[in-house]
C-alpha cells in the first residue's frame, strides 16, 4: 500500500509539489475463511502466497483447495470449499430385500432394515470409513419362516405338505374329513412376524337343514348330523313315491331326494252287463256308483268305496232282469201270455156269460204289474137296473157310463112286448190312453192309463227334463202336452287357474276337466274334476303354489339376504368384510326346487399387486384386505395426484381414486452472471447447466450446476473474471513479459551459471495456468528437465526449495495422489512422480425415455450419443 500523496504536480519553479515521497508497503490478504471438518495450510498471506485447504479424516475436499493472494490484496477465490463425507459404494438394497431407514450425511452412517416378510441378520447400522469402505459387511435379509402350519382337529392342510417350508406370505388351505365342514376361514397365511394368521380354521360336524315337510306325509328325523337319517311315511290312504329314507351327506345336504305322497288309487271298476258305472276319481275315500238299464234291477251294492289298501269295499253288483210275479189265473176267465218279464203285457178274458171288471191287460213294470188283476163277474140281462123300476112296452133306454168309463158300443135298448129287451146291455170299460213311450235317456212312470190318470216323466242321472214332467190322459185317449225330452246336463267353464291351465274333455255330464300348473308350481288339490248331475263340477277348484326351495344351504361364512324361498324368488349372497364371494351373488329358486347358486365360497379378499407407476415403486408386500401399500418415487421425482397410500377394500379392489404419478422435480432457472452466459435450457432433476464466459474472461468456480432431487442447484454460481495468470516467479532467473492475461506469452532466462530446466516460454491459459509450465533454474546436480506428467503443468520451484518442482493438473483433470512435488536428488536425478492427473468423471449420463446411450467412457472430454 502507499503512504503519502500518490500524485505530483509540476509547478512553475520546475519543482514537484509535495516534497514528501511515497513509500510502497507489501500488500497482504485477510486470513482465509475456515471450513467445517477441515482447515487450511499456510500462515503467510502476502501477495502471491498460497494456502491449501485439507479435510479431516473421513472427508474429501469439494471445490478449489488452493487459494492465491492477488496483487489487489484479495484472494483469487471467493467460494470456500466444502469437506464432504467420503462416499462409499451404494448399499445393495433391492436385490437383498434391504430397506434404507435413515441416512446421516454428516456422520456418513446408514441405518438398514428389511422388507416385510424378511428378518435382518447382521449389523443394522454401517459407517462409511475414510478409505471409502463400509466398516462392516452388509447384513442379510432372510425370509420369515413360520414353521409348520397349525394343526386342525378333523382336518388336514390340502394345499401344501406339512414338511414343506412355509415362508412369508405362504398360504396353506385346509380341508376337513368326511362329515366335517370348515367354519370361518379355510386357510392361514404366514405373516411378517413369523406367526400364522388367525383365526385358525376349524372343522365342525356337518349339519343338514330340517328336512322339507311333504303334503299328506310324516317325516321322522333321526338327527341332523352327518350320516343321520330321516324317515318319510304317508298318511292313511296315501302311498310314498321316492325314497323312504334320506341320509345327511358330507356336504350338508340330504341324499336321496324329497319323496312325495300320492293318494292310493283303486283299480278301474268293472263294467257290468246291462248296466254302467259312474265315478269322478278312483282315489282313497272316493266312490263309484252302479246303475242298470231300464228293465234291469241292481243286485248288490249300488255304491263301492275305495279303501286305504287300494281295494273296493264290496264286490261288484250285477244287473238282473226284472220279473213280475207269475200272472194270477182268474175265475171264469183266462190269461193270455205266460211270460212275466219286464215290459211284457198279458191279457185277461172272461168265459161266456161273464164279463171282465178291471183292466184287460197288465204290463210288467219296474215295480210290478201295471194294475191289479181283473175279475170275471156273471152277466145279467145286460141291465143292472133298479129292480123296483117299471119299463113299459116300447120304452127306450140309453146307456151312459160314469166318468172315467166309456161304452164298449153306443147302444139303446127297446122294451119288447114279450117283456124282454131287444138286445143285451153294453159294458162300461175304463177309458184308457195308449201307454206313452219313454224318452231317450229317461223313463215314464205309468200307474194307470185310464182317463184322467197321470204319468210322470224322469231322466237318467246326468240328464234334465225339457218340457212338462206330468201328462194326463184326456178325452179322446190322448195325453196332454207335448212329450218332454231328456237333455244332457252341462257345466259352465270354470276358467283357468293362476300360474296354471286346464283342458276339458267335455262340458257334458261326467265330462272331465284336467288341471296342470306351469313349471315351477305345484298343484294343490285334485288335478281332475267331473261334471256332476247338478250342473256343477265336483270338488274344489285347485290352485298352483310356487315350488318351495327351502332355506339355501351355504357355508357358514356366506350371508343370505332374503326370506322368500319360492319359485323364481331371489336371495342375495354375500361375504363378511374382507372376504370375496366365489360364484354368483344372486341365487334363484328353480323349478325343480333347487337353488341356482351351486357351491358359493368366501375367500379372503386380495387386491393383487397394485398398478405400478413410472419412475416410482410400490412399497408393501401384503395385498390382502385392510392392508395398505405406499407409493414412493425414484430420486428426483415427487408424488402428485392421487393418494400416496392405497387401502385394499373388502371387495378386492384398491381404494378409490387413481394411482399417484411421479413428476420429475424441477429447479428454478439459475441466476445469470456478468460477462458470461448460461448454456442449458432444461432445469429438471439431474439436468446440468454450464456457465460460459465471454472471451477474455474465465470462469471462477465450478461452471457446472446440477439440479438435485430436492429441487435445488448443486454447486455455487461461478463468476466470470478477467482471465489472468499469476505472474510467474523464476528464482535465479528473469521473466520477460509484462502482460499476464489469457493468451499473453512470457519467456524465461536463467542467471549466468544456471541452466533452465523446463520450458523456456509459457502462455497464459484459462484456469490461470502457464502452459506448458514454469521452469526452474538449476545449477549443479540435475541437468535434465523435470519429468513431464500427462495433463499437468509445471509450477516452478519454491522460494525456499528451488530444487523442488510443484505440479498442477489442467482443468478437467483431478490429481490422484497426495504429493504433487518432485525434488532433484543428490544423485542428480529427479525423484519419482507420485501423482497422476486423471480426467474428471461426469458419471452415467441422464437417462432419456425410450433411448439408449452410445458410448462407454464418461470422463472429461468424452462424448456420448443418444440413440
Amino acid at each position: 500500500m502507499e503512504s503519502g500523496e500518490g500524485s505530483y504536480l509540476s509547478v512553475s519553479l520546475s519543482l514537484w509539489s509535495n516534497g514528501d515521497l511515497p513509500v510502497c508497503h507489501l500488500l497482504t490478504c485477510d486470513p482465509p475463511p475456515s471450513i467445517l471438518h477441515g482447515q487450511y495450510r499456510g500462515s503467510v498471506f502476502e501477495v502471491g502466497r498460497k494456502v491449501e485447504y485439507i479435510c479431516d479424516e473421513g472427508y474429501e475436499i469439494a471445490g478449489e483447495a488452493v487459494w492465491t493472494c492477488l496483487k489487489d490484496g484479495k484472494w483469487d477465490r471467493s467460494r470456500r470449499p466444502r469437506c464432504n463425507p467420503v462416499q462409499c459404494p451404494e448399499p445393495p438394497l433391492e436385490e437383498n430385500h434391504l430397506v434404507l431407514r435413515s441416512l446421516d450425511s454428516d456422520f456418513g452412517t446408514v441405518e438398514l432394515s428389511c422388507e416385510d416378510g424378511y428378518v435382518l441378520h447382521g449389523a443394522r447400522t454401517l459407517r462409511c470409513t475414510p478409505a471409502q469402505e463400509w466398516n462392516d459387511t452388509f447384513p442379510v435379509c432372510k425370509q420369515v419362516f413360520c414353521g409348520p402350519p397349525p394343526e386342525v382337529a378333523f382336518g388336514d392342510p390340502s394345499s401344501a405338505p406339512l414338511s414343506a417350508p412355509s415362508y412369508f406370505s405362504s398360504i396353506v388351505s385346509y380341508s376337513c374329513m368326511d362329515g366335517f365342514t370348515l367354519r370361518k376361514e379355510g386357510s392361514v397365511t404366514c405373516q411378517a412376524n413369523g406367526h400364522w394368521s388367525s383365526p385358525v380354521p376349524e372343522c365342525i360336524p356337518v349339519e343338514c337343514p330340517q328336512p322339507v315337510e311333504i303334503a299328506n306325509g310324516i317325516v321322522d328325523v333321526q338327527g341332523l348330523m352327518y350320516l343321520s337319517t330321516a324317515l318319510f311315511s304317508c298318511k292313511l290312504g296315501y302311498t310314498l313315491v321316492g325314497n323312504a329314507t334320506v341320509l345327511c351327506g358330507e356336504s350338508g345336504l340330504w341324499i336321496g331326494g324329497v319323496p312325495s305322497c300320492r293318494p292310493i288309487e283303486c283299480s278301474v271298476p268293472k263294467e257290468i252287463p246291462n248296466g254302467k258305472v259312474a265315478y269322478t276319481k278312483l282315489q282313497f275315500t272316493h266312490a263309484v256308483t252302479y246303475s242298470c238299464r231300464r228293465g234291469y234291477r241292481l243286485q248288490g251294492p249300488e255304491t263301492l268305496k275305495c279303501l286305504a289298501n287300494g281295494q273296493w269295499d264290496q264286490e261288484t253288483p250285477v244287473c238282473v232282469q226284472i220279473y213280475c210275479a207269475p200272472p194270477y189265473p182268474i175265475d171264469n176267465g183266462f190269461v193270455e201270455g205266460l211270460d212275466h218279464k219286464f215290459g211284457v203285457t198279458i191279457f185277461y178274458s172272461c168265459f161266456p156269460s161273464f164279463q171282465l171288471v178291471g183292466q184287460n191287460h197288465l204290463t210288467c213294470e219296474e215295480f210290478g204289474w201295471s194294475s191289479s188283476v181283473p175279475v170275471c163277474v156273471p152277466s145279467d140281462c145286460g141291465l143292472l137296473l133298479d129292480p123296483n123300476a117299471d119299463f113299459l112296452h116300447g120304452t127306450v133306454i140309453v146307456y151312459r157310463c160314469h166318468k172315467g168309463y166309456e161304452l164298449t158300443a153306443p147302444t139303446a135298448l127297446v122294451c119288447l112286448e114279450d117283456g124282454g129287451w131287444n138286445g143285451t146291455a153294453p159294458m162300461c170299460v175304463p177309458a184308457e190312453c195308449e201307454e206313452p213311450p219313454s224318452p231317450d235317456h229317461g223313463s215314464v212312470n205309468i200307474t194307470d192309463t185310464t182317463l184322467g190318470s197321470l204319468v210322470k216323466y224322469s231322466c237318467e242321472h246326468g240328464y234334465e227334463l225339457e218340457g212338462e214332467s206330468v201328462r194326463q190322459c184326456v178325452a179322446g185317449r190322448q195325453w196332454s202336452d207335448v212329450p218332454p225330452v231328456c237333455r244332457p246336463i252341462t257345466c259352465d267353464d270354470p276358467g283357468n287357474i293362476d300360474n296354471g291351465s286346464n283342458h276339458v274333455d267335455s262340458f257334458l255330464y261326467l265330462g272331465l276337466l284336467h288341471y296342470e300348473c306351469n313349471s315351477g308350481f305345484n298343484l294343490k288339490g285334485g288335478d281332475t274334476r267331473t261334471c256332476q248331475a247338478d250342473g256343477r263340477w265336483d270338488g274344489e277348484k285347485p290352485w298352483c303354489e310356487p315350488v318351495l326351495c327351502g332355506s339355501p344351504v351355504v357355508p357358514s361364512d356366506v350371508t343370505v339376504k332374503g326370506k322368500e324361498y319360492t319359485f323364481n324368488k331371489q336371495v342375495e349372497l354375500s361375504c363378511k368384510a374382507g372376504l370375496l364371494l366365489q360364484g354368483p351373488s344372486v341365487s334363484v329358486c328353480q323349478a325343480d326346487g333347487t337353488w341356482s347358486q351351486g357351491s358359493p365360497e368366501c375367500r379372503p379378499a386380495n387386491c393383487g399387486r397394485p398398478t405400478s407407476i413410472q419412475n416410482g415403486q410400490v412399497l408393501g408386500s401384503d395385498f390382502g384386505y385392510g392392508h395398505e401399500v405406499w407409493y414412493k418415487c425414484e430420486e428426483g421425482y415427487s408424488l402428485s395426484g392421487g393418494n400416496p397410500t392405497r387401502l385394499c377394500r373388502g371387495d378386492g379392489l384398491w381404494g378409490e381414486g387413481p394411482a399417484p404419478r411421479c413428476d420429475i422435480i424441477a429447479c428454478d432457472p439459475p441466476q445469470d452472471i456478468s460477462h458470461g452466459f448460461l448454456n442449458g435450457s432444461s432445469f429438471n432433476y439431474n439436468d446440468v447447466v454450464e456457465y460460459v464466459c465471454f472471451d477474455g474472461y474465465e470462469v471462477v468456480g465450478d461452471p457446472v450446476l446440477r439440479c438435485s432431487a430436492q429441487g435445488h442447484w448443486v454447486g455455487t454460481v461461478p463468476e466470470c473474471l478477467p482471465c489472468l495468470c499469476t505472474p510467474p516467479m523464476l528464482k535465479y532467473g528473469v521473466v520477460l513479459g509484462r502482460d499476464h492475461a489469457c493468451g499473453d506469452r512470457v519467456s524465461f532466462h536463467c542467471d549466468e551459471g544456471y541452466k533452465i530446466l523446463g520450458p523456456s516460454a509459457a502462455t497464459c491459459e484459462k484456469g490461470g495456468l502457464w502452459s506448458p509450465g514454469v521452469p526452474v533454474c538449476g545449477r549443479g546436480r540435475c541437468v535434465a528437465a523435470p519429468p513431464t506428467i500427462p495433463h499437468a503443468v509445471q509450477q516452478g520451484g519454491g522460494a525456499t526449495a528451488p530444487d523442488t518442482v510443484t505440479y498442477r493438473c489442467r482443468p478437467g483433470y483431478q490429481m490422484k495422489g497426495s504429493y504433487p512435488h518432485v525434488t532433484c536428488g543428490r544423485e542428480g536425478r529427479w525423484g519419482e512422480v507420485r501423482i497422476s492427473c486423471e480426467p474428471v468423471s461426469c458419471g452415467a449420463p441422464t437417462p432419456v425415455p425410450h433411448a439408449q446411450v452410445v458410448g462407454e467412457i464418461f470422463t472429461f472430454g468424452s462424448q456420448i450419443q443418444y440413440r
